[in-house]
């Protein structure tokens, strides 16, 4: 079984950033709070393979993962994150535990084999 990880990136709501500061300043954190300019996130997609899939497959699954208005957002392998601009970058994922099979993998499953990708055995989202 093969693991592969496809990447989109999205719009924080517009409430992140304060809720985080808010946070750190209640851990005794203020001084970091201060320094925390933006909160970007991205959607994860752990998709589980039980064989490879050739190239039709792969555009069909990634077809499926992308946002319907922005193609061009969907990356595979390659998180926005991995790109450093020179800034300091704190990363954190949040998403279930690999022993644990959510209600979103099992209709994402579902679509995928009724979509004529039967390799896909599992397709689990976290977010970052």
């Amino acid at each position: 079984m093969k693991i592969v990880h496809y990447y989109r990136e999205t719009e924080a709501p517009h409430s992140l950033l304060p809720s985080v500061k808010e946070q750190l300043k209640a851990l005794g954190l203020g001084l970091e709070a201060d320094k925390l300019a933006s909160v970007h996130t991205e959607s994860c997609f752990n998709v589980q393979l039980k064989g490879e899939l050739d190239d039709a497959s792969q555009s069909r699954l990634e077809w499926l993962l992308a946002e319907t208005f922005d193609r061009q957002g969907l990356r595979f392998e390659t998180s926005s994150f991995d790109v450093s601009n020179g800034d300091e970058l704190l990363t954190a994922e949040f998403g279930p535990r690999m022993t644990f099979t959510s209600a979103f993998s099992s209709n994402a499953v579902s679509i995928c084999q009724a979509c004529g990708l039967p390799q896909v055995n599992r397709l689990e989202r976290s977010r970052r």
